[in-house]
Parts: structure tokens; C-alpha cells; sequence
């Protein structure tokens, strides 16, 4: 099957933080007065983020009532009292920023690569409601015919849901699409179970070598039959 649909992962993928999130995090909490050390940071973040529900409020990970969630039992484990709302805030305002995130060399060189070739694209992400201006600031949003993100459509990777959603969007069926990401959970067994080809970018050739793994995305623009 020609693949002409591309569906590609953010974070990780297209994008990356100028600072790692636990730099970001620790800072921004130093600024507040919240004495925590990085590696502190770096390991409660992990485990808090996996005891926060999936949904709260009826809302999914990465929207604001999520985060909200999660800053509150973070500062909780830290012994704040700071308000989860003002620490979302601030946190927020960091990420929103453009300036805040550098696009990777070989997706601005694989985007026109593709585009050449005239595939169709799409970004697929677990993100906050941000992330099509964040794109749009980093200048490649024109590259793409939808932006489907966890935060606004209410499904999160590795669910079907946010798939079939692209999908949708894009009025094309699963045997016409690939997808691109850098985790093996989310990213590439989620888009198998969608029906959809899968890639998995591993930029630092730690994952097992196989048909399906790339180690740049310059890699791509030649994967797109099979």
C-alpha cells in the first residue's frame, strides 16, 4: 500500500523543550520559593503523574483541569501550599512559547521532503490545547492539514480514538496512513491497533534494530510504500 497520509508525533518527534520539562519545573518552582532539587523533580513528576487519573472532571490528560489535578497533588507531595492554579499558570506560560522550543533539523528537512512528494500530513499529540499556535509560532503549522491533539478531541494516545479521529479529519482510511512517533507504547503499538503502519523514531538507536524502527526522519521520505 502507497502510504499517503503521514501522521506525525510533537513532542520528541517533531519538536523538543530547550530545557528538559524537570529543568523547567524546577526552576519555575525555585522562582516560587519551592526548594526541590532535579533529581527530586525528575522522579516525583514520574510518579505523580502516573497516580493522577486519566480523566478528571470529565476531562482527559494535558487539559487544563488535568494539570490543574496534577500541580495540586505534586505540591502536595512537596509539602506546599502554594495554589495549583497559579503553578499551572505559570508553568503554562513557559510552555506556550515559542521561544521555549527548538524544531528539530531533520523534521524541517523531512516536512519539505514530503510535502514534495506530495504527501499529505498531520500532527498526532498528546499535548495541551496549546499546541497548533506553538506549531504556527515555530512556523511549520503550514506544513499540515490538521493538528489532532489529546487536550481538544478528549481521546489520549495510546487510545484508537485520537487515531481514528485524524482519520476522520481527514476523510482517509487507516491503509492510506503512517504514523510517526518516538514512543513504542503510544506511537507505534497505538497506530497498529488503529489499523494504521507504524514507524518508531529512536533517535539514539537504543531500541532494538527492525523494519520498523528509524533513527531520523530523513529516513522517511523513502518508507512511504510498503
Amino acid at each position: 500500500m502507497n502510504h499517503q497520509i503521514v501522521l506525525l508525533d510533537a513532542g520528541g518527534t517533531l519538536i523538543t523543550e530547550r530545557q528538559t520539562r524537570d529543568e523547567i519545573y524546577t526552576r519555575v518552582l525555585g522562582e516560587l520559593g519551592v526548594d526541590v532539587t532535579l533529581e527530586h523533580i525528575a522522579a516525583l513528576r514520574l510518579t505523580v503523574h502516573e497516580q493522577t487519573p486519566a480523566i478528571v472532571d470529565g476531562e482527559v490528560r494535558y487539559t487544563d483541569a488535568w494539570f490543574r489535578e496534577f500541580i495540586a497533588r505534586l505540591l502536595a507531595e512537596l509539602g506546599s501550599a502554594l495554589d495549583a492554579e497559579m503553578v499551572r499558570a505559570r508553568l503554562a506560560e513557559h510552555f506556550t512559547r515559542p521561544e521555549n522550543f527548538v524544531v528539530y533539523a531533520d523534521a524541517l528537512e523531512a516536512l519539505e521532503q514530503l510535502t514534495a512528494q506530495g504527501a499529505r500530513l498531520a500532527v498526532v499529540s498528546n499535548w495541551s490545547n496549546h499546541l497548533p499556535g506553538l506549531l504556527d509560532g515555530l512556523g511549520i503549522s503550514r506544513y499540515f492539514e490538521a493538528v489532532v491533539v489529546s487536550a481538544i478531541v478528549g481521546h489520549t494516545k495510546p487510545e484508537r480514538g485520537i487515531f481514528e479521529h485524524a482519520l476522520s479529519v481527514l476523510d482517509a482510511p487507516a491503509d492510506a496512513a503512517l504514523h510517526v512517533g518516538d514512543h513504542p507504547v503510544n506511537d507505534l503499538a497505538a497506530a497498529r491497533r488503529a489499523g494504521i503502519a507504524g514507524l518508531l523514531l529512536d533517535r539514539s538507536a537504543q531500541q532494538a534494530r527492525g523494519p520498523e524502527v528509524i533513527h531520523s526522519l530523513d529516513e522517511l521520505s523513502t518508507r512511504l510504500d510498503g
